[in-house]
């Protein structure tokens, strides 16, 4: 977004960028509250205990980051001066300016970024090797 040369343009990506991460968090806890009413089902018998504490810390964290991300984003650009907006409407938070909060929440919101990868990239990997090396059903019950 930095390489846009057209403030008026940029101003509006980057807003997009912090409502879609607002939305994500909205998202996210909708599908918390949905998963500790709808529990997942089992893993197949026989898995080892080491994939089953593996899949649950896994899983785990790709919550937590994707919680984290998006209100460390909100915390960022508030402290920075510029919350998002819909049309007029700010969405603030209750904290005030702080250069500090707004470094260290860039810091902590770009490291979060990369954790996400990775988490989201083991995820993947652990669905095809269920799928094609196992042949198990831990990947068709993930779909629709």
């Amino acid at each position: 977004m930095d390489d846009i040369s057209d403030k008026a343009l940029r101003s509006e990506i980057v807003n997009l960028h912090k409502l879609t991460g607002l939305t994500i968090l909205i998202l996210m806890v909708l599908r918390l509250l949905w998963t500790l009413v709808n529990p997942k089902p089992a893993l197949p018998l026989g898995t080892p205990d080491w994939q089953k504490s593996a899949e649950r810390t896994v899983q785990f964290l790709i919550y937590a980051t994707l919680i984290a991300m998006p209100i460390v984003g909100w915390v960022m650009v508030v402290a920075g001066g510029h919350p998002p907006h819909i049309f007029d409407f700010m969405l603030r938070l209750p904290i005030a300016q702080s250069k500090a909060v707004r470094n260290i929440g860039g810091d902590i919101h770009f490291y979060l970024a990369w954790v996400i990868i990775l988490l989201v990239s083991i995820h993947i990997l652990a669905a095809l090797y269920h799928h094609f090396i196992k042949k198990d059903e831990v990947l068709r019950r993930m779909m629709p």
